[in-house]
């Protein structure tokens, strides 16, 4: 059995590793290579819930690479942070691959499908990489990792929109590189460090020596870190590339690939330059400000659009203003409820769109103006969608009521009470573009038989007139779990908040 100290390692092996053999069974067997993901992503969540508990009550695993000790070798760190995002990454990605075994194959040419899951996998591995090193250069590779792979999954469904999409998402995801890369040499400059640990001791005791550089390093890091992340105005990307991907590829890039840059944009504020440094620059003005504007405009974007899944994108828009507002704060509530919102709103975004694919699946509908009587057509998608909608909206008994409320709490502790209004405002924003959407799927009234020239012809009715969903356990399943997972967060989420406190007491105290 392998000491607790490799299975870091371990964790970007197994992951790696299947990507890079994928290759061989989408040229010979294309078939094993939906069951192939699906086992890779379950041997990475399995080993990192092992990580998970291991660091649950505030302990951390470090591993250096090759036996070379920081500053000079690579280092590897699981904290609680790190152990959250390693299990959130490899839980969403095994119902990613359990319910694309059929949504790849209705959304896909059959010749791309295997290559999906090449990227699929590495796109994986990369976010796993990221959030668990602690060196500066690395991060850097696994963020051009994830980016050349996410693009690769926008691109994977085919057709001029995807190919155009993509090039975008390449074109600026490149100058965000860009503007990351440029923090990171500044940082070099300055400590003579890539360690983030050993770069965060030399600015503690010199960083009022370097005023105006560390304050380009910051702005160079929020712009940077803001176009991967969508934070609006920096979004333009995201829309076409979550729209016009596979199902699947958008649950990927909204509920984790966003939030896997938040992460490392948090660590370093919080462990490079350091809480002081933090909220005595201007820096997290301009954080709170756009995340405002995004909690605001991402929402009246969102409201206009008629295609259900850049409706869905846009409002990642939006969500991911809640959590940079958190995190803007800079309070332990705030950045507490910033992380609660972070894990609610990735379960919230891959059910949305788990429902968007199978709405598609089943009846082939694209718009919000063609969901009634999906109700009575898909009660189980319907249901998830309720749910999944709800909890965007904030309402109680689900997750996002409990990030929303203490968020709400962390802007009085910041003293800055103004910042409820405008969480208020955006939950009522969020009602009028989701609620329409319930309002057709339960009460109106859907196309009488051969109407509707999208419906398959093979959906049964039974002798009640109600019609089961016609999607397959393989889909339904993922969609279950989803929803009852934002259930369970919003009723027992207090046992998710205690742990979120380990980690803030981890970075801030």
């Amino acid at each position: 059995m392998l000491p607790w100290s490799k299975l870091p390692f371990l964790l970007i092996l197994a992951g790696l590793i299947p990507a890079f053999t994928m290759p061989v069974f989408a040229r010979w067997k294309r078939n094993f290579c939906a069951p192939y993901a699906v086992i890779v992503s379950g041997l990475l969540f399995s080993i990192s819930l092992s990580l998970f508990v291991k660091v649950l009550n505030g302990g951390a695993l470090h591993l250096h690479v090759g036996g070379w000790a920081p500053p000079w070798g690579i280092e590897i760190v699981i904290e609680p942070l790190s152990g959250m995002m390693a299990v959130l990454i490899t839980g969403l990605y095994f119902l990613i691959s359990i319910y694309s075994y059929s949504a790849v194959r209705k959304e896909m040419n059959e010749e791309a499908q295997g290559w999906f899951y090449v990227e699929f996998l590495l796109c994986m591995t990369a976010m796993l990489g990221l959030v668990i090193t602690n060196d500066l250069f690395n991060m850097y590779v696994f963020i051009e990792v994830v980016s050349l792979s996410a693009c690769a999954l926008v691109v994977s469904k085919g057709g001029r929109i995807a190919v155009e999409a993509s090039l975008k998402y390449l074109i600026l995801a490149t100058i965000g590189s860009g503007f990351i890369l440029f923090g990171i040499g500044i940082l070099y400059m300055i400590t003579g460090h890539l360690n983030m640990s050993f770069a965060g001791a030399v600015l503690a005791g010199n960083a009022a020596g370097y005023p105006y550089l560390l304050w380009a390093a910051m702005s160079f890091f929020v712009v940077g870190f803001g176009v991967k992340s969508a934070l609006f105005p920096l979004h333009l990307w995201l829309p076409d590339a979550h729209a016009s991907a596979p199902s699947p590829s958008s649950a990927v890039l909204s509920a984790l690939v966003v939030k896997v840059y938040i992460i490392a944009l948090f660590k370093l504020f919080f462990i490079v330059f350091g809480l002081e440094l933090y909220q005595e620059s201007y820096i997290r003005w301009l954080i709170l400000i756009l995340a405002s504007m995004a909690m605001m405009f991402g929402s009246f974007f969102a409201f206009v659009q008629l295609e259900l899944k850049r409706r869905l994108a846009y409002s990642t828009v939006a969500q991911i203003g809640y959590i940079y507002l958190g995190i803007g704060l800079g309070t332990p509530w705030s950045v507490t409820a910033a992380f609660f919102h972070l894990v609610v709103h990735a379960l919230m975004k891959t059910c949305l769109f788990f429902c968007a694919g199978a709405i598609y699946y089943q009846t082939g509908r694209k718009k919000v103006t063609q969901l009634a009587g999906i109700g009575s057509i898909m009660p189980l998608t319907a249901a998830a969608f309720t749910v999944a909608a709800f909890s965007m909206v904030g309402v109680p008994l689900t997750g996002g009521f409990i990030s929303k409320f203490m968020l709400a709490q962390g802007s009085i502790e910041a003293e800055y009470p103004y910042f409820i209004i405008l969480i208020v405002i955006s939950g009522l924003l969020n009602a009028l573009y989701y609620f329409p959407i319930l309002w057709q799927v339960y009460f109106t009234s859907p196309p009488a038989q051969g109407e509707n020239n999208d419906e398959p012809h093979h959906a049964q009715i039974n002798e009640s007139g109600f019609r089961w969903d016609q999607i397959p356990l393989s889909m339904k399943i993922p969609i279950a779990v989803t929803a009852l997972g934002i259930i369970a967060l919003g009723v027992a989420g207090i046992f998710a908040y205690d742990y979120l406190q380990r980690i803030v007491e981890f970075f801030l105290c």
